[in-house]
């Protein structure tokens, strides 16, 4: 006894259906999982100093503030040692100024490489965002960097040696702000290493200071109060709970929260660099959204008398609504970034996916 044609379409409706509830569904927690709305900081304690799980922070409850000289420049030395994350494919800000919740300076990786940012103004009156230091990173070793600042120049040293000088300055507001290290406070991307002093002091360090520093932090680990330098200075090398105390003159101290929250959420961002985990995003979200279109296309063919053009049409509407729906969410999850490139990709996928039903008509 053979099925009629009308209970082969039906049990074949019900059957794709289910398939496309199912890959709706897994579209969902895909985008959202895994739900953390209240993540744990990742923070441990190492011998090399405090480790960053990816989206951990230190930060400080108020803002560090150094005075200016005479011409209200404010001329500064910042120090950080860390160890830089390894087979890292992106870029993150792991030191940061903030001021009215948008970083005005910071310290940062980018693979293999060092950037320090903070609006440099060059000698033409050109705005230099970053300036970079090449593969500094890519031997996994600690890094003891400071970063002179002046009215005149802006010099970069690696442990103790000169690494790059860029003649011009930077504004004198951006000296100064809420300080915080590890999970970048405007950037979704993860950093995985370990910071072991940061210091923000005022006056700009000649080379053979800094080298008399670099020297004395290899044999001891710890940098001695200057009384000419009564900035802030934080050395991550005695587990604490809670806090971190300031070794300096000036300054607050850094809190150690127990979770993990994002400063400044972002909204349908635009990576602001290409690189290799934004491709690898791109293509992932184009190849989730293919069957999704597929499936939704399908189903409007399958329960509606809609031309295949209707379908495809309400099936495009339909992923660009999905899509958008989850990453207006992901602004709730501390741990997800919301990405207008993600919301692009997406909608191409859900595109590709229902325009192959062309093909099988």
């Amino acid at each position: 006894m053979h099925a009629s044609d009308d209970d082969l379409d039906r049990v074949n409706r019900r059957i794709v259906t289910l398939l496309t509830v199912g890959i709706w569904i897994g579209i969902f927690i895909a985008g959202l999982w895994p739900f953390n709305f209240i993540p744990n900081n990742g923070v441990r304690w190492l011998p090399a100093g405090l480790h960053f799980d990816g989206y951990g922070q230190v930060y400080s409850s108020a803002p560090m503030v150094l005075l200016g000289d005479a011409k209200g420049f404010r001329s500064a030395t910042v120090e950080i040692v860390f160890t830089p994350a390894q087979s890292y494919q992106t870029a993150s800000t792991f030191f940061s100024l903030v001021k009215k919740d948008d970083p005005s300076f910071g310290i940062g990786q980018s693979v293999t490489d060092l950037f320090v940012e903070g609006s440099f103004i060059g000698p033409h009156g050109e705005l230099v965002p970053k300036l970079w230091i090449d593969h500094v990173c890519d031997q996994g070793k600690e890094l003891f960097v400071t970063v002179t600042l002046s009215s005149q120049h802006v010099d970069v040293y690696i442990d103790g040696r000169p690494a790059i000088s860029f003649s011009g300055t930077t504004h004198s507001g951006n000296i100064s702000g809420n300080i915080i290290v590890g999970h970048s406070p405007n950037s979704g991307e993860r950093w995985n290493g370990t910071v072991a002093r940061v210091a923000i002091l005022p006056g700009a360090f000649d080379a053979s200071e800094i080298g008399v520093r670099y020297e004395q932090w290899i044999r001891t680990r710890h940098l001695d109060r200057d009384v000419n330098h009564e900035g802030a200075a934080y050395e991550f090398v005695t587990p604490t709970v809670g806090f971190v105390r300031n070794i300096g003159e000036i300054g607050p101290y850094l809190t150690v929260p127990k979770t993990f929250r994002s400063f400044k959420p972002t909204v349908l961002e635009w990576p602001d660099r290409l690189n290799r985990s934004v491709v690898i995003d791109a293509i992932i979200n184009v190849a989730g959204f293919i069957p999704f279109g597929l499936g939704t296309c399908v189903c409007l063919r399958l329960w509606t008398r809609w031309n295949i053009s209707r379908c495809i049409a309400m099936t495009i509407l339909a992923g660009a609504s999905v899509s958008l729906g989850i990453e207006l969410l992901q602004v709730l999850l501390p741990t997800r970034d919301s990405s207008l490139a993600d919301l692009v990709t997406n909608i191409m996928g859900a595109t590709i996916g229902a325009g192959t039903t062309i093909i099988g008509k």
